[in-house]
């Protein structure tokens, strides 16, 4: 029991280390609170401030239900010696119940190639800007805010975490919309992932639409137009090409209707090589497990090391007589 309790005790302190040691090679992309700007990278009470400047630019209106873009800059960056730097967009920085849904925002995509609030980026040395971008579906009528925060390790590799925030939100009125406003149909989900040499086709629901034009382009790249064809009443298609590596396209519509006209915001697509996930849950429970097989398997061996070599057999009437 002794030997068990030592053991027990042992185990503990080698998985406490990484349990709650900070993540230099970062948490990746995920639903977090502005709390996981310490708590993902070490205690959230040795967080140090971060001397990068965190902006949040997004349109000052946006309709309900409708799809809006948001983009979080962050300038002034330190490089750190892994270069990761994780954007975090956020309804406020209360530390819990603060990502975009908890204040009814709805993301579309984000220009990493996912859905989530909050993403990982790798900084090149020397690079001192880099700029992040969400796209929403605004929330109910009525003034909505946006914050954005960061965190990163430090330039000397130790787990240091520095944490950074906006100096101010960005306030969005959010309206009804109007009767005859060309737009994309309420339930449009945009296509965000897709695998390294296959194209895509868009199929693109609208309502109050006579027109749509269609633009597309690598990130920071020229600008192509696409083929668009009517496929139904307010079914519109479009061909994006395929790419021969991981790369990001990005494309948007312009809508032509009765009311104004509108131009969707940019959505993003990224192409990427099939990747095995680890869940890091279940990695713990596999290296228990094989733990405790080890220990199992030492212990019967240690038993039969120490057992005597000669088997005593109770009906073995010569033993008897040794002992007398």
């Amino acid at each position: 029991m002794k030997r068990f309790s030592l053991t027990l005790v042992v185990l503990m302190l080698l998985l406490a280390p990484s349990l709650g040691s900070a993540n230099p090679n970062g948490v990746g992309s995920g639903t977090f609170d502005a709390q996981c700007g310490g708590a993902c990278h070490g205690d959230a009470d040795m967080n140090r401030s971060s001397t990068a400047t965190v902006v949040v630019n997004a349109p000052d209106v946006a309709y309900e239900g409708l799809l809006t873009s948001v983009s979080v800059t962050v300038s002034d960056i330190e490089t750190t010696t892994t270069g990761l730097l994780g954007f975090f967009l956020l309804s406020d920085l209360s530390g819990a119940s603060d990502t975009p849904a908890d204040a009814g925002w709805t993301i579309v995509s984000n220009s990493e190639g996912g859905t989530e609030n909050y993403v990982e980026a790798v900084i090149a040395s020397g690079q001192t800007q880099h700029t992040v971008h969400w796209t929403l579906r605004a929330p109910p009528v009525g003034l909505a805010s946006l914050h954005a925060a960061i965190h990163h390790g430090s330039q000397d590799g130790s787990d240091a975490p520095f944490f950074g925030a906006s100096s101010g939100p960005a306030t969005i009125d959010v309206r009804e919309v109007p009767e005859d406003l060309p737009r994309l149909a309420a339930n449009f989900e945009p296509t965000v992932r897709r695998n390294v040499g296959e194209s895509t086709t868009m199929t693109v629901a609208t309502e109050h639409v006579n027109q749509v034009t269609v633009e597309w382009k690598v990130s920071s790249g020229e600008v192509n137009t696409a083929t668009v064809t009517s496929v139904g009443e307010n079914t519109w298609s479009f061909a994006l090409p395929a790419s021969l590596q991981p790369v990001q396209i990005e494309w948007r519509a312009h809508l032509e209707g009765e009311g104004p006209d509108q131009t969707t915001p940019w959505f993003q697509l990224q192409s990427e090589e099939p990747s095995w996930s680890v869940d890091e849950n279940a990695a713990y429970v596999q290296s228990v497990a094989m733990l405790l097989v080890f220990m199992v398997a030492f212990l019967s061996l240690q038993r039969r090391s120490s057992a005597p070599s000669k088997n005593f057999d109770p009906f073995d009437s010569t033993e008897d007589e040794e002992v007398a």
